[in-house]
């Protein structure tokens, strides 16, 4: 340690000078600058700055000196950007409570009365050099940080736009894939054989399956992004949920799973629609999703306080203890598994928790493993969801 640290010893005297440097040669120190008062000390940093050379670890710096004194040089070091962060020990031979209160106030690190004692200069110097060091290095780890989550970002937003891409070019299609799949199902409805009903039913429940993840995928990369907007408008929650039940009926009926209604009227509420569709349809996909045939999926909405309060109940497969805090994290994987082999992202319900959150609403999970699960959305209705 001592062999590579810089100490620059700033004194007017010359004897003072050569008594400090020798002590700190023996203390095992050897790269040692010298400086015949403050203003020399000054332009030593100066051109190591100018020229790009590493800076002292430590300043000795007299206080009793001509035209700028110790404590002068102190105060002009501590407001310059550069400078400030070196640490300072003041020598002098007055230590009365008002040079030491002075000293300490400008900034200095530390205090040595002369004449210097070997022992008590290594002790002060070996410390701060260390405790330098040791700063220096936290600082450089910092940076490095600081450097590496730059990269980490920048490469963030460089998946973000790829996700982004890559699913909106996929996305048009598989629209066509899904809408020719169900187009050939009408026109041919009885005129294929067994076989080729079945292969182009699985063409359809693939491309529909395929479009849902593109479609979350897009929904990630927007929300990872920063660009989550909503665009809100007046509308009766009640409807909405009820139009989205129905949509979502087809697919509960395929395991004999009925949804229930309990809706109450919680009024006009200022929402973006097209999200809040959103935030049902996963809703109602897990619930079906996790669910086994012949079950129910309970859906009910009330008015709590000044919210509006959305739940979703399944009898389905339920979510462990443990797994509960992972649910709203990206790619979600518990534990609990579909019921039928349905395929998922695991980002449904990361989409939801930003949804959720955007409408400035709160959602809570209850569940126990084999029985069940109840989601509850809670949404301001004064203000909007």
């Amino acid at each position: 340690m001592n062999g590579s640290s810089r100490i620059l010893i700033v004194d007017d005297s010359e004897t003072s000078l050569n008594i400090l440097e020798r002590i700190l040669n023996s203390c095992g120190y050897e790269n040692i600058q010298k400086a015949s008062g403050a203003w020399d000390g000054i332009e030593l940093l100066d051109e190591a700055e100018n020229s790009k050379e590493k800076l002292p670890d430590l300043i000795l710096m007299d206080i009793v000196m001509p035209q700028m004194n110790g404590i002068e040089a102190v105060q002009r070091l501590k407001t310059h950007p550069i400078y400030e962060h070196i640490p300072i020990i003041m020598i002098s031979v007055k230590n009365d409570a008002q040079t030491l209160s002075d000293a300490f106030e400008a900034g200095a690190a530390d205090f040595i009365l002369k004449p210097v004692s070997k022992p008590v200069l290594k002790a002060r110097v070996d410390a701060i050099i260390k405790l330098k060091l040791e700063t220096d290095k936290r600082k450089q780890q910092e940076e490095e940080l600081k450097t590496l989550n730059r990269r980490l970002e920048d490469l963030n937003q460089v998946k973000n736009r790829f996700l982004g891409t890559a699913a909106h070019d996929l996305r048009g299609p598989l629209a066509s894939i899904r809408g020719f799949a169900e187009m050939l199902t009408d026109e041919l409805d009885g005129k294929l054989n067994g076989d080729q009903a079945e292969m182009l039913s699985m063409i359809h429940e693939t491309s529909h399956g395929m479009l849902s993840l593109v479609n979350d995928l897009l929904d990630y990369a927007v929300i990872e992004s920063g660009r989550l907007s909503l665009l809100k408008q007046e509308s009766e929650l009640r409807k909405i949920i009820d139009r989205r039940i129905n949509i979502n009926e087809p697919l509960a009926a395929r395991k004999n799973i009925t949804i229930k209604r309990e809706l109450e009227d919680v009024g006009i509420v200022s929402v973006d629609k097209n999200r809040i569709d959103q935030v049902l349809d996963n809703l109602l996909g897990n619930a079906v999703k996790f669910s086994p045939q012949n079950t129910e999926v309970t859906v009910k909405l009330y008015k709590e306080g000044n919210s509006a309060a959305l739940t979703v109940a399944d009898q389905g497969v339920g979510i462990s203890e443990e797994d509960i805090p992972k649910l709203f994290g990206e790619y979600c994987t518990v534990s609990s598994k579909p019921t039928d082999g349905e395929k998922s992202t695991g980002l449904g319900l990361f989409i939801i928790k930003s949804i959720v959150y955007a409408h400035h609403g709160s959602f809570s999970v209850k569940s126990k493993k084999g029985e069940g699960t109840e989601i509850t959305v809670k949404l301001p209705a004064e203000t909007s969801i």
